[in-house]
């Protein structure tokens, strides 16, 4: 883990959090224009709302503009780039911009493949699913897509690491994202222990019940 970038993150997405962060995309755009008016001119925020991905970037421009919005992963390559638009960003080619905003994140924060998968996305070992299940008070406002807690879904029979669950990203707001990295940062909780590739405390006595 580089430290030193994962608190750049962490500082970027406090500072214009409300505005730019939503975890439904590595780069977007709302898809309404009610719903930027209320961001951008309002209070409301980003990760409120449906984000559209954003196919296409001319490189060397403003990977953010004034009305976009960035997931973690997003966040950390626009750091990574100087927030400016990499070569990549030029191409309608998604496969290819997954895997290097997933690549790029990655080497910015020093963490493994399993590690950004496990922080960026929502499904199977996903960070997000396993607080809901270690620490549902304290994460109470995340849900899942079909299921309002992870209660609700164990109820249907469904462990939390199921692959076939996934967490509702728009429950996932900037000061959700900011207090798990910091806890990531102050190694609290890591994203992927050896064994399994899934979430674990660093320490015994982080355990909430």
């Amino acid at each position: 883990m580089n430290k030193e970038n994962l608190q750049k993150l962490i500082d970027a997405i406090k500072f214009d959090g409300q505005r730019k962060f939503n975890m439904a995309t590595f780069i977007g755009k709302f898809e309404y224009e009610y719903q930027t008016e209320r961001v951008f001119s309002g209070d409301d925020l980003a990760s409120e709302y449906a984000s559209s991905r954003v196919a296409v970037i001319q490189e060397g421009t403003d990977m953010f503009n004034c009305t976009s919005t960035g997931c973690i992963a997003g966040f950390a390559t626009a750091l990574a780039c100087d927030w400016k638009a990499p070569s990549w960003l030029s191409k309608d080619d998604h496969i290819n911009q997954v895997n290097q905003f997933e690549r790029t994140s990655n080497n910015f924060l020093g963490l493994t493949h399993e590690e950004g998968r496990n922080l960026y996305y929502g499904d199977k070992n996903s960070i997000w699913k396993w607080l809901m299940k270690h620490e549902p008070m304290k994460y109470s406002k995340l849900e899942l897509e079909e299921y309002d807690s992870m209660d609700d879904a164990e109820e249907s029979g469904y462990e939390w690491d199921n692959e076939d669950l996934y967490v509702n990203f728009n429950t996932i707001d900037y000061l959700a994202a900011v207090d798990v990295l910091t806890r990531i940062l102050n190694q609290e909780i890591g994203l992927s222990c050896a064994e399994m590739n899934q979430p674990y405390y660093v320490r015994a006595d982080e355990l909430v019940s």
